[in-house]
């Protein structure tokens, strides 16, 4: 079990997150009791401050370290337009998975030639536009995708810059870390053209022969370590070294056997801000416990170490992150709207907001958690008898935090749960009707309104009744 940290830093607490002299919190210098009683719950709260600090942070060392880098934030994470537009006018460029993202990209007024066309399975429609409008890349993830792509590049007459996205062998990292086999069977084994039994070289080979395609270089995602394995900060700075080094290693080959220049390596992202990461398994509070992160400069001699005593050329290198940006710059308000307790062997107090797990539902999938406090009196004692439960409405398993200790809490109580930015608002659902909460970006003290609340008309408005239903056959 985990009890409210007075080290704020321990808990993973932004910068703009702090205690006010009446023990109220504030969030990039809102009263954040008064927003839930001026916006309503649940509600997300996007700290702009926190956004653009965390992307100065990764790009400004980053790019000390290595010049020649640029930093893309990956639209997954999190898609709300005015985060887009945000981190456009720091100079992010954008990494989109499939025509959707791509399009949302191109409304918030991304130019087509800071875009990256990621993803696998790529429709013919995401090819086509990125061809028609001249995105900066596509990142290739089969062979089938070279030939569909060149077909279409050849339709419009026009050279495709792109790179090829490798499923490396892992075998290192595999000796190091067994448990990222859990990993990447369920989440990155769909990913790119796999090298060891050689569907990697026989794409890289196709887009070389490909007359309307031009080969850049290779591209690799190395996801955060923490999301399904045995998460230490060590072993995610190695996964990032062992990728890293497989990646160099193939680009050297390639140049050495084939003469292939390799210009740009995409190394995806995986990177996380802040100084700790809450981690619990769904379902089980007995490893629930806060994780030290790596430090930016931690992060950055783990990739640039490997590239400046492996790599035989000096590439573009790209990073598609997304969590470093946004992760710790969104929380969510909600409002206790019961609190139960349950007696028996394992006795539990039940607290049930009106937020929920399926209005975020990577919880449900990975076992990153969000630190939750009280609005009113955050740093006040917790209470003792009872392990405490955080629940939402919804009639299925929907627990937002197990086994934690939190002070003395009431109904009509407001909560903030912390590190909501990734992955969560992108992943919302209606279930049981429930309408998607609203998102506002704070901005040292002024809250606007970026993202409305919808309405039980929206979760129902694709719905048809056809009369034909009711006629007598």
């Amino acid at each position: 079990m985990i009890e409210t940290d007075r080290r704020m830093g321990a808990m993973g607490w932004p910068a703009a997150l702090v205690v006010s002299s009446s023990e109220t919190l504030h969030f990039d210098g809102c009263d954040l009791g008064a927003l839930a009683r001026e916006h309503g719950t649940p509600l997300w709260a996007i700290s702009r401050s926190t956004v653009e600090s965390n992307f100065r942070q990764i790009t400004d060392v980053f790019q000390a370290r290595y010049p020649r880098c640029e930093i893309a934030y990956s639209i997954k994470a999190h898609n709300t337009l005015a985060v887009v537009s945000v981190l456009r006018a720091c100079g992010a460029k954008l990494d989109c998975s499939a025509e959707h993202e791509f399009q949302l990209a191109i409304r918030a007024g991304v130019p087509p030639s800071d875009i990256i066309l990621n993803g696998n399975g790529k429709s013919d429609a995401a090819l086509r536009s990125a061809t028609e409008l001249g995105v900066r890349q596509v990142n290739i993830d089969s062979l089938d995708e070279v030939e569909r792509l060149e077909a279409i590049a050849s339709e419009f007459d026009r050279r495709v810059p792109c790179l090829v996205r490798v499923q490396l062998q892992y075998q290192r990292l595999l000796e190091l870390d067994p448990s990222f086999e859990t990993t990447l069977r369920i989440g990155e084994g769909k990913f790119g053209s796999n090298l060891a039994n050689g569907q990697a070289l026989e794409t890289i080979e196709a887009v070389l022969n490909a007359p309307h395609l031009e080969l850049c270089g290779l591209s690799h995602h190395v996801g955060f370590s923490g999301y399904m394995g045995d998460y230490s900060a060590e072993r995610e700075l190695m996964h990032h070294r062992e990728c890293t080094r497989e990646l160099c290693e193939l680009a050297n080959a390639l140049k050495e056997s084939n003469g292939v220049e390799i210009d740009r390596l995409d190394l995806g992202g995986g990177f996380r801000s802040g100084e700790s990461v809450l981690l619990s398994t769904p379902g089980s509070g007995s490893d629930v416990g806060f994780h030290r992160i790596p430090s930016t400069d931690e992060y950055a001699d783990a990739v640039f170490g490997v590239l400046e005593e492996t790599l035989n050329c000096s590439p573009l290198i790209q990073f598609e992150s997304g969590g470093f940006q946004i992760a710790n710059a969104v929380v969510m308000l909600a409002t206790v709207s019961e609190v139960k307790d349950v007696p028996g062997p394992t006795p539990r107090r039940y607290v049930v907001i009106d937020g929920s797990m399926m209005m975020f539902v990577s919880r449900g999938l990975m076992r990153v958690g969000h630190p939750i406090l009280l609005v009113e009196r955050p740093l006040a004692d917790p209470v003792e008898e009872w392990p405490i439960e955080v629940v939402g409405q919804t009639c299925v398993y929907d627990s937002v935090a197990e086994d934690i200790r939190l002070p003395q809490i009431s109904r009509g109580d407001v909560v903030v749960l912390l590190n909501q930015g990734a992955y969560c608002e992108t992943e919302s659902t209606q279930f049981n009707a429930f309408p998607r909460p609203e998102v506002v970006m704070l901005d040292r003290g002024r809250a606007l309104v970026v993202k409305r609340r919808e309405t039980i008309d929206d979760v129902h408005s694709r719905d048809i009744i056809p009369n034909e239903l009711w006629v007598d056959q």
